[in-house]
């Protein structure tokens, strides 16, 4: 068979198939315009892209001729313990009412005497010598209104004492620094009192003072006071001193007076 008969029996093939339906020659117009498009849409976000990087990276890379670049602030450091400002806020204080702290008295004073037996040596008594409640003053720069209570331990003639007050500062509030109060409890109470303080949590504070004073019989007495400025504004004092005219250890040391300062149990 010689190639011009080939090539009229491939002629006649070709006509006797169907038509293709659509134009080979659109097709491949079509796919070439779709890879155009594609190409260029491809090119467009990654243009963005690096813009957007080149935005972000200009400050830092390509600072402004003559401009001088600003270092970052330092964090700035919290206030120690002691300087801190309480109550926290500005505002006043919600106010417990009479009959609230009346009510609440007995069973402050019940939870103390069920806590103080597992803390205390085993077998060391312990009665109540007092419970009041009311409006109170004191060292602090404002009046309080709460709970206090007094616990005698040891023998009935010798001992020690363990008084427990549980306060809201009446409004207006005064606020204070800790060391403030430290100050006015150096020159009010004995120049031989120190403070340590401790922050709790971003707005509470634990204030432990320890004192050397004679008592009015002249014997010299060691003294230990903690309180636990509360970031609710309330704040329980406990105080652990000795008998009048005697001296001895006492039974519990400033950590445990300060866990004790901090029972959850001691609020309105």
């Amino acid at each position: 068979m010689d190639e011009q008969m080939l090539a009229r029996e491939f002629t006649a093939a070709v006509r006797a198939e169907p038509p293709l339906g659509f134009d080979p020659d659109e097709v491949v117009t079509r796919v070439a315009r779709r890879r155009h498009r594609r190409r260029t849409i491809l090119l467009a976000c990654a243009g963005v892209v690096i813009a957007a990087a080149a935005a972000v990276a200009i400050p830092v890379t390509r600072p402004v001729p003559g401009v001088p670049v600003q270092p970052a602030a330092p964090p700035r450091p919290s206030p120690p313990a002691g300087e801190r400002w309480w109550p926290p806020g500005t505002g006043e204080l919600p106010q417990p009412t009479d009959a609230r702290i009346g009510a609440r008295a007995p069973q402050i004073a019940e939870h103390l005497e069920a806590v103080l037996p597992e803390m205390l040596p085993p077998g060391e008594p312990i009665r109540r010598d007092s419970l009041t409640t009311g409006h109170f003053g004191g060292i602090m720069p404002t009046s309080q209104r709460g709970v206090g209570i007094t616990e005698h331990g040891g023998p009935e003639d010798t001992g020690y004492y363990l008084a427990v007050d549980v306060y809201v500062p009446t409004n207006p509030v005064k606020r204070f620094q800790p060391r403030q109060l430290c100050a006015a409890m150096k020159t009010q109470i004995s120049p031989s009192t120190t403070c340590r303080y401790t922050a709790v949590g971003t707005s509470g504070i634990l204030m432990t003072s320890e004192a050397d004073t004679t008592d009015r019989e002249g014997t010299l007495q060691h003294s230990i006071t903690v309180t636990d400025f509360r970031a609710d504004g309330s704040y329980v004092v406990v105080h652990l001193g000795g008998t009048i005219g005697v001296t001895g250890p006492l039974p519990l040391t400033a950590e445990e007076l300060a866990t004790l300062a901090q029972d959850p149990g001691l609020n309105f």
